[in-house]
């Protein structure tokens, strides 16, 4: 398949990067020279959503976006994605202001799986913005809520709390980028 320029991802990724996460920004990856991932709820202020109340519940976003974009980057570097391939933008998904600042020209995937995920479509075609629609089904049952107790749990335990998040779903190569941001939080 012949790749197009750019195109974007997105997700709130509190925090990443679980197996099902992997699956939709690979996608991107798959399809593009360039992936932009933009970071839903990046600064834990997005309006509430009653189809997703979990969103804006601050128990729920533990990491700030520098956070996760450093998660990120590590998770990236181990998988030996080269760093042009790809670039973050926060993304306030419930602003209209944030879709204004899209380039029209750049798809975006919208991964759709939920109630919450089908407004996340609507939103970005009311936005008149291109879109590939995936119906990815998840692979994994993972739980982000799962992975944040296991977080909360055994912060405190490296080796319990790697061998917990790999039994959650956790992508391995995402766990040191978490580990060195966990330990960046326990030493401020």
């Amino acid at each position: 398949m012949t790749k197009i320029p750019k195109v974007t991802v997105h997700g709130r990724f509190q925090p990443p990067l679980h197996v099902n996460h992997w699956e939709y920004i690979k996608r991107g990856f798959d399809r593009a020279e360039h992936v932009i991932l933009l970071i839903t709820n990046p600064f834990n202020d997005e309006l509430f959503e009653t189809t997703a109340s979990w969103r804006s519940d601050p128990t729920n976003n533990p990491f700030t976006y520098e956070e996760r974009v450093e998660m990120f980057t590590k998770f990236f570097t181990a998988m030996g994605i080269d760093k042009k391939r790809y670039n973050f933008r926060p993304f306030n998904i419930k602003d209209s202001a944030s879709f204004a600042d899209l380039d029209p020209k750049v798809p975006n995937l919208v991964n759709v799986y939920s109630e919450w995920s089908e407004k996340k479509l609507d939103s970005f075609r009311e936005h008149e913005l291109s879109v590939v629609e995936l119906r990815q089904p998840k692979s994994c049952p993972v739980s982000g809520t799962l992975i944040r107790e296991i977080i909360k749990q055994y912060s405190s335990e490296p080796e319990k709390l790697k061998t917990k998040l790999l039994d959650a779903g956790f992508m391995p190569e995402a766990i040191p980028g978490l580990l060195s941001v966990l330990k960046a939080k326990h030493n401020k």
